[in-house]
C-alpha cells in the first residue's frame, strides 16, 4: 500500500513540524513532499529548513520563500526596511548560504507519477500564480478555469492554510491546510495523506495536536516582539488558528491607526477576542 504525504506552510514553527514528522512515522508514509512556505512568519525558520533538508524531501517553492530571498538579496521595496518586517529580516539573516542556494533552486511545482495511479500536480498557490489561493470560496467553474492546461487530474495546493477537498468531474482539488499556522479554527498541525487503493488515491486530511507553548517561547526569545507589531499578529494567528493579518490592516485603516504600532495591535486583539475561531470579520473599534 503506497502512502504519500503532502505537507505545507510550516512557517518557522518547529514544534508543529516535529509533531507532523512523528505522525508521518506512525502513518508509515512512503514519501513526503513539502508544498512550500517552510520559512517565515514563525520564529524558527532556520531550524525548520534544516529539519526538512535533512530528510531529503522534495520541496516546492512558496511565496514566503520568495519574500525571504528578496529580503536576503536586498531586492525589496524600501518599506521592508522598517521594524514591521523584522520577522522576515530575522528569517533571512538566520539562513546559511547553503540554505539560500537550496531555496533558489526549488521548483514551482512537483508531479507525482506513481505507476497505475492518477498523476498528481503539487503547487503552492495555483498553477497560475504562486500566491493564488484554492479553497471553498471558488466555484466549480473557477476551479476548472485555474486548472486549465494542467494535464494531471489531481491538483494539490496549499497557501490558504485551510484544508479543502472537492471533485469536479474528472478533476480532484485538494488543499493540504497548514502545519504551522492553520486558519480553519483548529490549531492542530494539518496535512494531506494520500493512500493508494485499487488504482485510485484516497485522501486523509490529517490534524495532529501538539504543545504550542515552545513556539510561543521561541517568539519571546527571538527578540523582536517588542518592536514588530506584525510578529504579534503572526503569533496571534497560531494562538487562534485564524487569519488576522488582513483583518488587522482593515481595522487599522478603518480606525485611523498606525498598523506598525504595538498599541494598534492591542486594540485589534481586544476587538477580535469575541470572534469564533477560524472566522474573520471586518472590525471597528467601539
Amino acid at each position: 500500500m503506497t502512502r504519500i504525504a503532502i505537507i505545507s506552510d510550516i512557517h518557522g514553527n518547529l514544534p508543529a513540524l516535529e509533531a507532523t514528522m512523528a505522525d508521518l512515522r506512525r502513518m508509515s508514509a512512503d514519501q513526503v513532499i513539502v508544498n512550500g512556505d517552510v520559512i517565515n512568519r514563525g520564529p524558527q525558520s532556520a531550524a525548520c529548513l534544516t529539519a526538512v533538508r535533512a530528510m531529503g524531501w522534495p520541496v516546492v517553492f512558496g511565496n514566503h520563500e520568495e519574500y525571504v530571498l528578496k529580503m536576503r538579496s536586498g531586492d525589496m521595496p524600501r518599506e521592508w526596511e522598517s521594524d514591521w518586517w523584522l520577522p522576515t529580516r530575522s528569517a533571512a539573516e538566520s539562513l546559511s548560504e547553503s540554505d539560500v542556494a537550496f531555496l533558489r533552486g526549488l521548483p514551482w511545482h512537483y508531479v507525482l507519477a506513481e505507476p497505475g495511479l492518477p498523476p498528481v500536480r503539487i503547487v503552492h498557490g495555483s498553477p497560475r500564480r504562486l500566491n493564488e489561493g484554492v479553497g471553498y470560496w471558488l466555484s466549480d467553474a473557477d476551479l476548472c478555469d485555474l486548472a486549465a492546461g494542467v494535464p494531471e487530474p489531481v491538483l494539490v495546493c496549499a497557501h490558504t492554510h485551510r484544508p479543502f477537498n472537492r471533485r469536479v468531474g474528472e478533476r480532484w482539488f485538494l488543499n493540504t491546510g497548514a502545519v504551522g499556522a492553520p486558519f480553519n479554527g483548529d490549531p492542530s498541525a494539518q496535512y494531506v495523506l494520500l493512500t493508494a487503493h485499487n488504482g485510485a488515491w484516497h485522501a486523509d486530511l490529517r490534524a495532529v495536536a501538539y504543545d504550542r507553548a515552545p513556539v510561543y517561547a521561541a517568539w519571546e526569545q527571538a527578540g523582536y516582539l517588542h518592536r514588530s507589531a506584525i510578529a504579534h499578529v503572526f503569533k496571534y494567528e497560531v494562538e487562534t488558528a485564524t487569519y488576522h493579518l488582513g483583518p488587522y490592516l482593515e481595522f487599522c485603516g478603518a480606525n485611523g491607526l498606525d498598523e506598525r504600532r504595538l498599541e494598534s495591535f492591542m486594540q485589534y486583539r481586544a476587538a477580535a477576542s469575541h470572534m469564533p475561531p477560524g472566522r474573520t470579520v471586518k472590525l471597528r473599534s467601539t
